[in-house]
Protein backbone atom coordinates (compact mmCIF):
# COMPACT_ATOMS: atom_id res chain seq x y z
CA UNK A 1 0.00 0.00 0.00
CA UNK A 2 1.39 3.67 -0.82
CA UNK A 3 2.17 5.96 2.01
CA UNK A 4 -0.85 8.19 0.49
CA UNK A 5 -3.29 5.38 0.92
CA UNK A 6 -1.85 4.37 4.26
CA UNK A 7 -2.14 7.91 5.77
CA UNK A 8 -5.74 8.64 4.24
CA UNK A 9 -6.88 5.50 5.78
CA UNK A 10 -5.08 6.20 9.39
CA UNK A 11 -6.82 9.63 8.84
CA UNK A 12 -10.58 7.87 8.11
CA UNK A 13 -9.96 5.20 10.89
CA UNK A 14 -8.56 8.25 13.62
CA UNK A 15 -12.18 10.36 12.81
CA UNK A 16 -14.23 7.13 12.81
CA UNK A 17 -12.87 5.60 15.75
CA UNK A 18 -12.76 8.11 18.65
CA UNK A 19 -16.34 9.11 18.54
CA UNK A 20 -17.00 5.50 18.47
CA UNK A 21 -15.34 4.87 20.74
CA UNK A 22 -16.25 7.57 23.11
CA UNK A 23 -20.16 6.22 22.27
CA UNK A 24 -19.16 2.60 23.11
CA UNK A 25 -17.66 3.69 26.61
CA UNK A 26 -20.25 5.78 27.41
CA UNK A 27 -22.73 3.14 27.10
CA UNK A 28 -20.79 0.55 28.96
CA UNK A 29 -20.72 2.71 31.94
CA UNK A 30 -23.49 3.48 31.66
CA UNK A 31 -25.26 -0.13 31.64
CA UNK A 32 -22.64 -0.73 34.32
CA UNK A 33 -24.73 2.20 36.66
CA UNK A 34 -27.79 0.61 35.49
CA UNK A 35 -27.22 -2.66 36.58
CA UNK A 36 -25.44 -1.46 40.03
CA UNK A 37 -28.49 0.94 41.00
CA UNK A 38 -31.27 -1.98 39.85
CA UNK A 39 -29.28 -3.99 42.23
CA UNK A 40 -28.09 -2.40 44.85
CA UNK A 41 -31.02 -1.26 47.65
CA UNK A 42 -30.87 2.64 47.89
CA UNK A 43 -28.47 3.09 45.32
CA UNK A 44 -30.26 6.01 44.45
CA UNK A 45 -27.29 8.62 43.07
CA UNK A 46 -27.26 10.72 39.76
CA UNK A 47 -25.26 9.06 36.92
CA UNK A 48 -22.77 12.17 36.77
CA UNK A 49 -22.47 11.89 40.39
CA UNK A 50 -21.92 7.81 41.12
CA UNK A 51 -18.43 6.41 40.31
CA UNK A 52 -18.92 5.34 36.65
CA UNK A 53 -18.32 9.03 35.60
CA UNK A 54 -15.23 9.25 37.03
CA UNK A 55 -14.33 5.99 35.64
CA UNK A 56 -15.91 7.12 32.14
CA UNK A 57 -13.80 9.86 32.08
CA UNK A 58 -10.64 7.72 32.46
CA UNK A 59 -11.40 5.39 30.13
CA UNK A 60 -11.96 8.41 27.48
CA UNK A 61 -8.67 9.97 28.37
CA UNK A 62 -7.15 6.09 28.10
CA UNK A 63 -8.53 5.52 24.89
CA UNK A 64 -7.34 8.42 23.67
CA UNK A 65 -3.52 8.20 24.82
CA UNK A 66 -4.05 4.45 22.75
CA UNK A 67 -4.80 6.00 19.93
CA UNK A 68 -2.27 8.69 19.92
CA UNK A 69 0.36 5.93 20.98
CA UNK A 70 -0.54 3.05 18.23
CA UNK A 71 -0.58 5.81 14.87
CA UNK A 72 2.43 7.69 16.56
CA UNK A 73 3.95 4.20 16.65
CA UNK A 74 3.02 3.78 12.58
CA UNK A 75 5.06 7.65 12.30
CA UNK A 76 7.83 6.07 14.15
CA UNK A 77 8.52 3.64 12.26
CA UNK A 78 8.20 5.00 8.83
CA UNK A 79 10.73 8.07 10.33
CA UNK A 80 12.97 5.23 11.19
CA UNK A 81 13.15 3.78 8.12
CA UNK A 82 14.02 7.04 6.34
CA UNK A 83 16.95 7.67 9.32
CA UNK A 84 17.85 4.21 8.34
CA UNK A 85 18.30 5.13 4.66
CA UNK A 86 20.17 8.37 5.17
CA UNK A 87 22.77 6.90 7.20
CA UNK A 88 23.02 4.32 4.85
CA UNK A 89 23.24 6.95 2.12
CA UNK A 90 26.06 8.56 3.89
CA UNK A 91 28.34 5.59 5.11
CA UNK A 92 28.25 4.71 1.50
CA UNK A 93 29.43 8.29 0.47
CA UNK A 94 32.05 8.46 3.34
CA UNK A 95 33.30 5.73 4.53
CA UNK A 96 35.87 3.22 2.39
CA UNK A 97 33.70 -0.19 2.67
CA UNK A 98 30.31 -0.48 0.66
CA UNK A 99 27.42 -1.15 3.55
CA UNK A 100 25.53 -4.37 3.27
CA UNK A 101 22.19 -4.25 1.62
CA UNK A 102 19.02 -3.48 3.26
CA UNK A 103 15.71 -5.10 4.00
CA UNK A 104 13.00 -4.02 1.18
CA UNK A 105 9.86 -5.10 3.64
CA UNK A 106 6.99 -2.78 2.46
CA UNK A 107 5.95 -2.34 -1.17
CA UNK A 108 5.30 1.56 -0.58
CA UNK A 109 7.52 4.33 -1.54
CA UNK A 110 9.85 3.99 0.90
CA UNK A 111 9.97 0.24 -0.19
CA UNK A 112 10.81 1.49 -3.63
CA UNK A 113 13.42 4.10 -2.28
CA UNK A 114 15.05 1.07 -0.35
CA UNK A 115 15.03 -0.75 -3.72
CA UNK A 116 16.73 1.98 -5.14
CA UNK A 117 19.30 2.30 -2.60
CA UNK A 118 20.63 -1.26 -2.66
CA UNK A 119 20.54 -0.89 -5.73
CA UNK A 120 22.98 1.69 -5.70
CA UNK A 121 24.93 -0.38 -3.41
CA UNK A 122 25.24 -3.24 -5.87
CA UNK A 123 26.58 -0.68 -8.26
CA UNK A 124 29.05 0.82 -5.86
CA UNK A 125 30.79 -2.59 -5.03
CA UNK A 126 30.92 -3.41 -8.76
CA UNK A 127 32.60 0.26 -9.57
CA UNK A 128 34.77 -0.27 -6.41
CA UNK A 129 35.91 -4.41 -7.59
CA UNK A 130 36.55 -2.63 -11.20
CA UNK A 131 38.71 0.04 -9.48
CA UNK A 132 40.86 -3.10 -7.67
CA UNK A 133 41.13 -4.97 -10.64
CA UNK A 134 42.03 -1.88 -13.22
CA UNK A 135 44.57 -0.60 -10.39
CA UNK A 136 46.21 -4.16 -10.29
CA UNK A 137 46.56 -4.01 -13.93
CA UNK A 138 48.15 0.05 -14.23
CA UNK A 139 50.55 -1.69 -11.82
CA UNK A 140 51.33 -4.43 -13.41
CA UNK A 141 51.43 -2.22 -16.85
CA UNK A 142 54.27 0.27 -15.18
CA UNK A 143 56.23 -2.55 -13.97
CA UNK A 144 56.72 -3.58 -17.38
CA UNK A 145 56.88 -0.29 -18.37
CA UNK A 146 59.46 0.49 -16.33
CA UNK A 147 61.80 -2.84 -17.10
CA UNK A 148 61.19 -1.94 -21.15
CA UNK A 149 62.35 1.32 -20.68
CA UNK A 150 65.46 0.74 -18.45
CA UNK A 151 66.54 -2.31 -21.00
CA UNK A 152 66.97 0.19 -23.94
CA UNK A 153 68.69 2.44 -21.94
CA UNK A 154 70.94 0.27 -19.92
CA UNK A 155 72.00 -1.12 -24.01
CA UNK A 156 72.57 2.73 -24.97
CA UNK A 157 75.01 3.37 -22.14
CA UNK A 158 76.79 0.77 -23.50
CA UNK A 159 76.75 1.44 -26.88
CA UNK A 160 77.87 5.19 -25.51
CA UNK A 161 80.53 3.55 -23.92
CA UNK A 162 82.10 1.69 -27.03
CA UNK A 163 81.70 4.56 -29.03
CA UNK A 164 83.81 7.00 -26.48
CA UNK A 165 86.30 4.70 -26.35
CA UNK A 166 86.42 4.79 -30.32
CA UNK A 167 86.17 8.74 -30.72
CA UNK A 168 88.09 9.92 -27.34
CA UNK A 169 87.92 13.07 -28.80
CA UNK A 170 84.27 13.90 -28.62
CA UNK A 171 82.61 14.13 -25.40
CA UNK A 172 79.25 12.16 -24.82
CA UNK A 173 78.80 13.47 -21.61
CA UNK A 174 75.46 15.33 -22.74
CA UNK A 175 74.28 12.18 -24.21
CA UNK A 176 74.66 10.39 -20.55
CA UNK A 177 73.06 13.06 -18.74
CA UNK A 178 70.03 12.81 -20.86
CA UNK A 179 69.94 8.50 -20.46
CA UNK A 180 69.98 9.44 -17.18
CA UNK A 181 67.28 12.02 -17.00
CA UNK A 182 64.90 9.80 -18.85
CA UNK A 183 65.82 6.53 -16.37
CA UNK A 184 64.74 8.73 -13.50
CA UNK A 185 61.79 9.99 -14.79
CA UNK A 186 60.55 6.41 -15.44
CA UNK A 187 61.55 5.62 -12.26
CA UNK A 188 59.52 8.55 -10.41
CA UNK A 189 56.52 7.56 -11.55
CA UNK A 190 54.00 5.93 -9.35
CA UNK A 191 51.01 4.11 -9.53
CA UNK A 192 49.54 7.02 -7.12
CA UNK A 193 50.64 9.66 -9.60
CA UNK A 194 48.91 8.38 -12.71
CA UNK A 195 45.53 10.22 -11.70
CA UNK A 196 46.73 12.89 -10.24
CA UNK A 197 50.15 14.30 -9.15
CA UNK A 198 48.46 15.72 -6.37
CA UNK A 199 48.62 12.49 -4.53
CA UNK A 200 52.67 11.91 -5.06
CA UNK A 201 55.25 12.78 -3.02
CA UNK A 202 58.23 15.22 -4.28
CA UNK A 203 61.47 15.08 -2.95
CA UNK A 204 62.86 18.46 -2.59
CA UNK A 205 66.13 19.73 -2.37
CA UNK A 206 68.18 23.12 -2.74
CA UNK A 207 67.92 24.40 -6.70
CA UNK A 208 70.54 26.42 -8.14
CA UNK A 209 67.99 28.39 -10.46
CA UNK A 210 70.60 30.05 -12.87
CA UNK A 211 72.65 27.40 -13.56
CA UNK A 212 69.45 24.73 -13.44
CA UNK A 213 68.62 27.12 -16.52
CA UNK A 214 72.12 27.53 -18.13
CA UNK A 215 71.87 23.99 -18.48
CA UNK A 216 68.57 23.38 -19.78
CA UNK A 217 69.56 26.00 -22.58
CA UNK A 218 72.70 23.70 -23.24
CA UNK A 219 69.95 21.03 -23.35
CA UNK A 220 67.70 22.45 -25.86
CA UNK A 221 70.04 25.60 -28.18
CA UNK A 222 70.69 22.88 -30.84
CA UNK A 223 67.09 22.30 -31.77
CA UNK A 224 66.09 25.89 -31.41
CA UNK A 225 68.98 26.66 -33.58
CA UNK A 226 67.99 23.99 -35.82
CA UNK A 227 64.52 25.88 -35.70
CA UNK A 228 65.86 29.26 -36.18
CA UNK A 229 64.89 30.43 -32.73
CA UNK A 230 67.61 32.60 -30.62
CA UNK A 231 67.24 31.07 -27.00
CA UNK A 232 69.28 32.70 -24.10
CA UNK A 233 69.02 33.76 -20.16
CA UNK A 234 69.49 36.75 -18.80
CA UNK A 235 69.80 37.21 -14.65
CA UNK A 236 70.51 39.54 -12.32
CA UNK A 237 73.08 38.86 -9.30
CA UNK A 238 74.96 35.62 -8.50
CA UNK A 239 72.80 32.63 -7.61
CA UNK A 240 68.64 32.23 -6.94
CA UNK A 241 68.09 28.92 -4.94
CA UNK A 242 64.66 27.19 -4.55
CA UNK A 243 63.68 24.26 -2.28
CA UNK A 244 62.43 22.43 -5.49
CA UNK A 245 62.94 19.23 -7.32
CA UNK A 246 64.90 19.37 -10.09
CA UNK A 247 63.94 16.49 -11.89
CA UNK A 248 60.40 18.14 -11.69
CA UNK A 249 61.52 21.10 -12.63
CA UNK A 250 63.14 19.96 -15.93
CA UNK A 251 59.92 18.20 -16.55
CA UNK A 252 57.70 21.58 -16.26
CA UNK A 253 59.97 23.52 -18.45
CA UNK A 254 61.13 21.17 -20.92
CA UNK A 255 57.21 21.08 -21.27
CA UNK A 256 56.94 24.73 -22.25
CA UNK A 257 60.10 24.82 -24.42
CA UNK A 258 58.88 22.15 -26.14
CA UNK A 259 55.64 23.50 -26.79
CA UNK A 260 57.16 26.68 -27.86
CA UNK A 261 59.29 25.09 -30.23
CA UNK A 262 56.81 23.32 -31.78
CA UNK A 263 53.73 25.29 -32.33
CA UNK A 264 54.73 29.03 -31.20
CA UNK A 265 56.20 30.39 -34.59
CA UNK A 266 58.92 32.61 -32.67
CA UNK A 267 62.05 33.65 -33.35
CA UNK A 268 63.40 33.97 -30.03
CA UNK A 269 62.74 32.55 -26.49
CA UNK A 270 64.36 34.50 -23.68
CA UNK A 271 64.06 33.90 -20.04
CA UNK A 272 65.15 36.08 -17.58
CA UNK A 273 65.72 35.43 -13.94
CA UNK A 274 65.71 38.24 -11.25
CA UNK A 275 63.42 39.96 -8.02
CA UNK A 276 62.63 35.68 -7.13
CA UNK A 277 60.75 35.24 -10.22
CA UNK A 278 61.72 33.40 -13.37
CA UNK A 279 60.19 34.66 -16.90
CA UNK A 280 59.94 32.84 -20.10
CA UNK A 281 58.88 35.08 -22.74
CA UNK A 282 58.56 34.56 -26.78
CA UNK A 283 57.72 36.25 -29.90
CA UNK A 284 55.22 33.90 -31.26
CA UNK A 285 52.03 34.17 -32.11
CA UNK A 286 50.35 32.96 -28.96
CA UNK A 287 47.54 31.05 -27.80
CA UNK A 288 44.56 31.10 -25.74
CA UNK A 289 45.27 30.32 -22.16
CA UNK A 290 42.24 29.61 -21.13
CA UNK A 291 40.83 26.79 -23.92
CA UNK A 292 41.26 23.36 -23.87
CA UNK A 293 43.86 21.87 -26.06
CA UNK A 294 44.08 18.35 -27.21
CA UNK A 295 47.85 17.72 -26.08
CA UNK A 296 48.94 17.11 -22.48
CA UNK A 297 51.37 20.10 -22.70
CA UNK A 298 50.09 23.02 -20.31
CA UNK A 299 47.59 20.60 -18.38
CA UNK A 300 51.38 19.18 -17.40
CA UNK A 301 52.50 23.10 -16.79
CA UNK A 302 49.67 23.68 -14.73
CA UNK A 303 49.69 20.46 -12.81
CA UNK A 304 53.55 20.52 -11.92
CA UNK A 305 53.35 24.07 -11.29
CA UNK A 306 50.57 22.87 -8.61
CA UNK A 307 52.62 19.98 -7.23
CA UNK A 308 55.74 21.77 -6.63
CA UNK A 309 53.96 24.76 -4.76
CA UNK A 310 54.55 27.38 -7.65
CA UNK A 311 52.34 30.24 -8.95
CA UNK A 312 52.32 30.20 -12.29
CA UNK A 313 50.91 33.09 -14.78
CA UNK A 314 50.20 33.22 -18.30
CA UNK A 315 50.02 35.63 -20.56
CA UNK A 316 49.24 34.93 -24.07
CA UNK A 317 48.82 37.30 -27.39
CA UNK A 318 49.39 37.93 -31.12
CA UNK A 319 52.61 39.77 -29.82
CA UNK A 320 53.73 35.98 -28.16
CA UNK A 321 53.62 34.23 -24.63
CA UNK A 322 54.63 35.14 -21.36
CA UNK A 323 54.88 32.54 -18.43
CA UNK A 324 55.50 33.81 -14.94
CA UNK A 325 56.45 31.34 -12.22
CA UNK A 326 57.47 32.26 -8.55
CA UNK A 327 57.37 30.09 -5.49
CA UNK A 328 53.98 29.55 -3.86
CA UNK A 329 52.92 30.41 0.04
CA UNK A 330 54.00 27.12 0.84
CA UNK A 331 57.39 26.97 -0.03
CA UNK A 332 58.18 31.01 1.30
CA UNK A 333 60.58 31.06 3.42
CA UNK A 334 62.48 28.01 1.51
CA UNK A 335 64.01 29.61 -1.07
CA UNK A 336 66.47 32.62 -1.17
CA UNK A 337 67.67 35.30 -4.03
CA UNK A 338 70.94 36.65 -4.14
CA UNK A 339 71.07 40.05 -6.26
Amino acid sequence: MKLKKKFQLMLIVVTFSVPFICLLINFLMLGIYKLVSRNVKGYDLPFYQSFAYPIMLVLFFLSFFLIAYVFSQSITSLLGKIDTLNQTIRNLAASEKVPDKLDVGTLDEIGELTSAVNLLIERTAYREIELTQREGMQKEYLNKLRHDINTPLTALRLQLFYMESSRPSQSFQPLYQQIQYIADLTNEVRLEATDSLDSSYILKEEVDMVDFFYSMVRKWEYLYHLNGISLRVNHVGDKMIWLSSSLWLQRLFDNILQNTLRHSASSSMEITITNGAIVLRDDGKGFDPGREYPGLGMKVVKDLSKSLSIDCCCDSGSMGTIFSFTLGKKNEGKSSAVV
